[in-house]
C-alpha cells in the first residue's frame, strides 16, 4: 500500500508539474502561443498526439484544452454560465428515434413497417404519452414509425398509425417524425469528387424523396397533427452533398414541412450558409407556395390572408444569404411590409389597408425578395 502510495504521489507530482509548466498560454490566433508570444510545442501526452476515442475517450479529460476549457466556464469568461443558462428551452419529447420493428427473427411479418406500427410502436407510444401527459398536457410529443415506413402508405408498406399518441384531442401537440437518407446512395457511394449519376438522381430525387413526402402527407391528411423531417444529409462535402442538401431543402419548402440537419457542419461555412435560408415562420393565414432558390437568392411566398389573425406573418432573411440587408422586397396590392424594429433579420408582413377596410376573405398575398442588383 505504501508503495503504491509512493507511487501515486509522483505521478500526480509529474503531472502538476507538467500543467504548470504550460499554464501561461493563451490563444492567438488559433494558436496557443506562450507569454512572449511563442507558438507552444507540446509533448505527449499533453495533448495527446491521437484524439482519444473508443475505450480511451476519458483521456480527453487531462489535455490542457480540455481543462482550459472548464476553467473558462467556471470562471463564467464571457458570460459562458448565463449563455449556458439560457440555453437550454424544452421544445418537445421525441419518443424514440429511429425505432426497430422488435424480434424479426421471431416474427419475419414485423419487417413490413405496417405490421411494426400497429403491433409495436403505436401501442408503446400510447403508453409513453399517457405517461407524460400526466404530468405534461402541453408540450409537444414527437412519435416516429421504422425508417422505412414512410416510403409508402397502406396496411403494409405505410406507417399504420391511426390516431396520435393519446388520441384525437392531442393532435395539435403531436408531431410526425421521419428521416430522408436516398437508400442507393447509402448502398452505393460516389465518389466525393463526383456529381450524382443521372439515374441515381432520378431515382432519389424525383421518385423516392417525392414518394417519402408524398406518403407523410397522406399520413397527415388521416392522423391530422404535424409533421417534422427530423434528419436528412449526413453526407460528407462534395458536389452529391451539395446537391442532395439543395433538393431536400427544396423539397421541404415545396411540401411547407420543418427540418433538422444531420451532420457536422459547425464549422463548415459554406453548408451553414446553405442551410440559412430565407423562409416564413410564421405565416397569417392559409400558406399555398414557398420557395428559395438558392443559386439565385430569390424567395417567394404566397398565401390566402386570414383577417382575423392579428399578428403579421414573420419571414426571416439570412444574413448571410444578404449581408448588409442587400435585397428588395416586393408585395402585391395585398400586403404591406416592415422591418422588425427589435431584429433586423425578420420581416413583418401584414394585410394592406386596402384588404382590411374591404374585409374580403381568402385574398392571396404574395411576397417576394431577391438580391440587390
Amino acid at each position: 500500500m505504501q508503495q503504491l502510495g509512493v507511487c501515486l504521489l509522483t505521478y500526480f507530482s509529474l503531472f502538476i508539474a507538467n500543467c504548470i509548466r504550460s499554464a501561461n498560454v493563451h490563444v492567438k490566433n488559433t494558436f496557443i502561443v506562450d507569454e512572449s508570444g511563442r507558438v507552444r510545442i507540446y509533448h505527449d501526452p499533453w495533448p495527446l498526439q491521437i484524439a482519444p476515442n473508443g475505450s480511451n475517450w476519458f483521456l480527453g479529460y487531462i489535455t490542457e484544452a480540455c481543462s482550459h476549457g472548464f476553467q473558462y466556464l467556471y470562471n463564467n469568461v464571457g458570460g459562458a454560465i448565463e449563455t449556458m443558462s439560457n440555453f437550454w428551452r424544452l421544445v418537445a419529447y421525441e419518443i424514440i428515434n429511429e425505432p426497430w420493428a422488435e424480434n424479426y427473427l421471431k416474427n419475419p411479418f414485423l419487417l413490413l413497417p405496417g405490421i411494426a406500427g400497429t403491433t409495436n410502436l403505436q401501442p408503446f407510444y400510447e403508453k409513453i404519452a399517457k405517461a407524460i401527459r400526466s404530468v405534461d398536457d402541453d408540450t409537444l410529443i414527437f412519435y416516429e414509425p421504422v425508417t422505412w415506413g414512410v416510403r409508402l402508405n397502406g396496411k403494409y408498406f405505410g406507417t399504420k398509425f391511426t390516431h396520435v399518441p393519446g388520441g384525437d384531442n392531442y393532435r395539435n401537440r403531436s408531431v410526425l417524425s421521419y428521416h430522408y437518407y436516398c437508400i442507393i446512395l447509402s448502398l452505393e457511394s460516389v465518389p466525393g469528387n463526383s456529381t450524382i449519376l443521372l439515374f441515381d438522381r432520378v431515382l432519389c430525387d424525383h421518385i423516392e424523396e417525392s414518394l417519402l413526402f408524398r406518403s407523410v402527407q397522406n399520413d397527415l391528411a388521416q392522423l391530422d397533427g404535424s409533421a417534422f423531417l427530423t434528419e436528412f444529409g449526413g453526407c460528407d462535402d462534395s458536389p452529391t452533398y451539395d446537391e442532395q442538401l439543395d433538393w431536400g431543402l427544396g423539397a421541404a419548402d415545396v411540401f411547407l414541412q420543418s427540418w433538422a440537419f444531420w451532420g457536422n457542419s459547425y464549422n463548415d461555412q459554406e453548408t451553414i450558409k446553405r442551410l440559412s435560408r430565407v423562409y416564413a415562420r410564421a405565416i397569417a393565414g392559409k400558406p399555398s407556395t414557398m420557395e428559395f432558390i438558392p443559386a439565385d437568392r430569390y424567395f417567394y411566398l404566397s398565401y390566402f390572408i386570414d383577417t382575423n389573425i392579428k399578428q403579421p406573418t414573420e419571414i426571416f432573411v439570412s444574413p448571410l444569404q444578404y449581408p448588409k440587408s442587400s435585397y428588395n422586397i416586393t408585395v402585391n396590392n395585398a400586403l404591406k411590409w416592415r422591418v422588425n424594429p427589435t431584429n433586423r433579420n425578420i420581416i413583418l408582413v401584414e394585410p394592406s389597408d386596402q384588404i382590411i377596410n374591404s374585409k374580403v376573405q381568402d385574398v392571396l398575398g404574395v411576397f417576394f425578395i431577391h438580391p440587390k442588383v
